[in-house]
């Protein structure tokens, strides 16, 4: 069995009993389940340490040795055919966790589904809405006219909301800011 499309809130429910789960699980050819178990505890323990609303160095080493206990045991599920491989881009990104939080703060605000949610009406949508053939230009055109289309229908609302007109904008020059 496969899952697709888990949400954050289903994925953060998986996550409270799967440790429960597989703890008396039976592995293939009655192997003992301990490095399967200390696979997924290193991992679990580095997501929830890696959410603590504040960080230490205490709490950052306990986030480096969760993520060795992963790594010391994850090539389990490779010998019981769960997996081929792990070079998934973010279980690479977590080496960075402990820098990019003595660096930046603390992850508990972060979270990627607005990103993922974004790439699915920004790519996708407009994917599907092309021909298949030169698909930048029309999934960028594509994404122009649904801006403009939003933008009329807000001036609408603001016209049929009878507020004073606005002050005219302020011209200023657009930047990115990357924490």
């Amino acid at each position: 069995m496969t899952l697709s499309r888990v949400s954050g809130k289903e994925h953060a429910d998986m996550c409270k009993i799967l440790l429960g789960l597989i703890v008396n699980a039976r592995t293939p050819h009655g192997t003992s389940a301990v490095r399967v178990v200390r696979a997924v505890r290193g991992i679990l323990d580095f997501l929830y340490i890696a959410q603590f609303p504040s960080q230490s160095e205490e709490t950052l080493d306990l986030l480096a040795s969760s993520l060795s206990m992963f790594h010391e045991n994850k090539d389990v599920f490779e010998e019981l055919g769960i997996r081929n491989g792990f070079n998934i881009p973010k279980i690479h990104s977590m080496q960075h966790y402990a820098e990019s939080i003595r660096n930046y703060g603390t992850t508990d605000n972060y979270n990627t589904e607005y990103t993922e949610r974004l790439h699915i009406d920004l790519a996708k949508d407009a994917y599907k809405s092309t021909n298949f053939k030169d698909e930048f230009t029309q999934m960028t055109l594509w994404l122009e006219r649904k801006e403009k289309v939003f933008r009329h229908g807000a001036f609408i609302a603001w016209q049929l909301s009878g507020q004073p007109t606005p002050l005219p904008p302020i011209i200023r020059q657009p930047h990115i800011q990357m924490t």
